[in-house]
């Protein structure tokens, strides 16, 4: 064998690898920020629906399912987590508390005081692993597969 020709192909063999790493570890930032940007849109979507049946008068199915889904749970950062997974793993401190504070699961006296308290439990839960920061007030769930289920 001529180290010289195994040299070679083995340095391009790598140089091919590490080409091919990277071209997948931007395939994933591209997914990722369309995850994202579609996880932002089924937001909205979701809003506009609710701000609609509730005008109209008509019950809201969204705001009902997410009674009977965090009832289960015996404490915040469980129903946080319960929140990221219906959402498809990404949820905002925002999105979190208003849904906690407005089904009466967070007692606090003030909006802002409940926003504070899941602020902290998304640190916390940051620390242990559980979730990672994607952005500004924007948590992504580790280790779980995304849920399929809005």
């Amino acid at each position: 064998m001529n180290s010289n020709s195994y040299e070679e192909q083995t340095r391009r063999l790598l140089s091919e690898t590490k080409s091919e790493l990277t071209n997948l570890h931007n395939q994933i930032a591209e997914l990722q920020e369309r995850a994202v940007i579609l996880a932002k849109e089924v937001d909205a979507y979701e809003t506009a629906l609710q701000g609609y049946l509730r005008r109209a008068g008509k019950q809201t199915s969204i705001e009902n399912d997410w009674a009977k889904l965090l009832d289960s749970a015996q404490t915040h950062k469980e129903r946080i987590r319960l929140i990221a997974e219906r959402k498809g793993g990404t949820v905002r401190a925002s999105q979190v508390t208003d849904i906690l504070y407005s089904k009466g699961f967070i007692k606090a006296k003030k909006r802002a005081t409940a926003y504070s308290m899941v602020q902290v439990m998304l640190a916390d839960m940051t620390k242990k692993g559980e979730f990672e920061k994607t952005g500004l007030g924007e948590y992504r769930l580790r280790d779980s597969q995304q849920s399929l289920i809005k």
